[in-house]
């Protein structure tokens, strides 16, 4: 081309396709969908420490992390469509934990910059899953009453989500982000008429 020229028609070649395809689309995505959930985790996960550190395995904190309670599905409402007299959804709910081990394995997971990238070869994504197996064995032990292990399981969690936080471009766990409740539907952004979620 034409030196001084305007760059554009070039910029859009850039996000078709090729080893940095998934940067431009994948990786913003995957931000506006699960930064929420992820972040809610990560709140929710340090709220729990104050009373692990205090040997309180039956806190409040501790039990509403694992607790089924958010609904995912409500249940007794009519499903469209449908005429059979056994028309009605089914209640279905998940834990905080669930939510996030879900969350925080998606988002690990679209952080890719080739889209031959094997998810499970990630660093990232070793990291949240090693988590993962530390916060299940966690939830274990609480079951088992086991203080002892659930301390040391809960510090080796920590450092695995302290690493982990920088990798998927989330603030640290120090940071401020993780002292309040957050929105944990997609965000959706909006440039002009052109909105995305």
């Amino acid at each position: 081309g034409t030196s001084g020229g305007p760059l554009l028609p070039e910029q859009p070649a850039a996000a078709s396709g090729g080893s940095t395809a998934g940067k431009y689309s994948t990786i913003p995505s995957a931000k506006r969908r699960f930064f929420g959930r992820v972040r809610m985790g990560i709140y929710k996960f340090l709220q729990m420490e104050p009373d692990i550190v205090k040997g309180d395995i039956e806190g409040e904190f501790v039990q509403g992390f694992f607790a089924k309670s958010i609904v995912k599905v409500k249940g007794g409402e009519r499903i469209k469509g449908c005429e059979f007299a056994e028309c009605l959804t089914k209640e279905k709910r998940t834990s905080r934990w669930l939510d996030f081990k879900a969350a925080s394995d998606l988002l690990a997971s679209a952080f890719r910059y080739d889209a031959s990238d094997v998810p499970r070869d990630l660093p990232q994504v070793k990291v949240i899953r090693a988590y993962a197996k530390k916060v299940d064995k966690m939830q274990k032990a609480i079951s088992e009453g086991d203080v002892a292990k659930v301390q040391q399981l809960y510090q080796g969690a920590k450092n695995d989500l302290a690493n982990f936080c920088p990798m998927v471009e989330l603030a640290p766990i120090t940071s401020e982000d993780y002292t309040h409740e957050w929105d944990t539907l997609p965000e959706v952004w909006c440039q002009g008429q052109f909105c995305v979620s």
